[in-house]
């Protein structure tokens, strides 16, 4: 039932992302996002090239049949992967934008956004600071990931492991902006989560779908912003009842 309360968080803020008035929000992520896709795939698929042509280069030739297996495979899983990071880097340069969504998403469910206020310079720094302490959050768990990929037959789990943590980061990412609209420190966020675990997993596995489809992941990345938002409203509330 938690599981499936975060698939529909994120599905409602695909609705709401919809919203007249929220065109403004939404149109700089996008470019910025396109920018960063866009240039990282084209770069992407130059060296997929090479790898397809020295791995096949490295079969015997009686596995060259081989050939028409593994270089679709390869191209497939390169843009699935790249897709996602690339996705991932541009919500990440694009974060100084994305918490005025957030805002304005708040203002549209429930009437009233964070009071908290900043100068655009002071709010560019903070938010940069704020990827940066998220950064050094996810890399720690990112290498550790990477590593248990190394290891034979515990490796056959990887695919999941790798989803999960995708699904997590995901949910990390979009539900701190709020947190972060109000000053709030992130460890607020993760505490929030943490407590949620299953929700918040159904919420991130959607965005982490979304985000490994190129092109479709420039469009949902509104989306996930506004979902993000609608989970973490949610969840303080649902919280709110159970000690009131």
């Amino acid at each position: 039932m938690s599981f499936t309360r975060g698939i529909r968080a994120f599905l409602d803020g695909a609705r709401a992302a919809r919203a007249p008035g929220l065109g403004r929000y939404t149109w700089l992520p996008l470019l910025v996002s396109f920018l960063i896709i866009a240039v990282g795939l084209t770069l992407a698929f130059g060296y997929l090239g090479d790898l397809a042509a020295y791995l096949t280069a490295q079969l015997p030739e009686w596995l060259a049949f081989l050939r028409l297996i593994l270089v679709p495979l390869l191209y497939l899983l390169g843009i699935l992967m790249g897709a996602w990071l690339l996705a991932l880097l541009a919500v990440l340069v694009a974060s100084p934008f994305l918490g005025d969504l957030s805002a304005a998403v708040e203002r549209l469910e429930g009437g009233a956004g964070p009071e908290y206020r900043q100068s655009l310079w002071a709010g560019a720094v903070s938010a940069v600071g704020r990827e940066l302490r998220k950064l050094a959050y996810y890399l720690p768990r990112l290498v550790v990931v990477f590593l248990v990929t190394l290891i034979p037959l515990v490796n056959a789990a990887a695919p999941i492991l790798w989803f999960v943590f995708g699904a997590w980061i995901m949910a990390v990412q979009f539900c701190d902006y709020p947190n972060e609209n109000r000053g709030r420190p992130f460890r607020d966020t993760l505490a929030l989560l943490q407590r949620n675990r299953a929700t918040a997993l159904g919420y991130g596995s959607c965005a982490t779908l979304a985000m490994a489809v190129p092109l479709v992941n420039l469009l949902l990345i509104p989306a996930a912003v506004a979902g993000g938002t609608l989970l973490w409203r949610r969840l303080l509330e649902q919280e709110a009842q159970a000690q009131g």
